[in-house]
């Protein structure tokens, strides 16, 4: 059970080590303006909602490559995910405001709240699911390749000394 449990914060590391890593920008501080500023960019894209579906997503991969971890591990983590998506939003704010203008994030809340920009939002996370299906048969044929080319190397290669 603990090597089980061990296996699971190690994938667990893999999802969220991104934010962990933005933490420290995370922590600078933002004029009132911009924060709200992002807040508003961030709710009218749906950026939790996009968030919350990227890591079901990982964690049913995760659910699959590691079976002797208890299902319910998983279902409690997703659960807190759900409920703490204020906690996230308070780590993006900064990272937004760090990379965009004020101005910037007002056209883009504009851009997003308009009839393009909502369709877009609608139809975001079906693209993203699309195309990381694309991108992981696209890792597969690499990987392949890369495979079948190493093997037939393999011969030719001078011996470990």
């Amino acid at each position: 059970m603990m090597r089980a449990l061990a296996t699971a914060m190690c994938g667990l590391l893999l999802i969220v080590s991104p934010a962990a890593a933005q933490q420290q920008q995370a922590s600078r501080p933002v004029d009132p303006a911009t924060a709200a500023s992002a807040r508003r960019l961030l709710a009218v894209t749906g950026a939790t909602k996009l968030m919350l579906g990227t890591m079901q997503t990982m964690i049913a991969a995760q659910r699959n490559a590691n079976p002797q971890i208890p299902p319910e591990f998983w279902d409690v983590f997703m659960a807190h995910a759900r409920r703490d998506t204020t906690r996230l939003i308070d780590l993006l704010v900064p990272i937004y405001a760090a990379h965009l203008t004020r101005s910037e994030l007002d056209d883009l809340v504009q851009f997003y709240t308009s009839p393009l920009g909502q369709r877009l939002t609608a139809v975001q996370p079906d693209i993203l699911r699309e195309s990381t299906v694309a991108g992981q048969q696209w890792g597969e044929v690499i990987g392949r390749m890369v495979g079948d080319s190493l093997t037939r190397a393999q011969g030719k290669l001078p011996p470990n000394r």
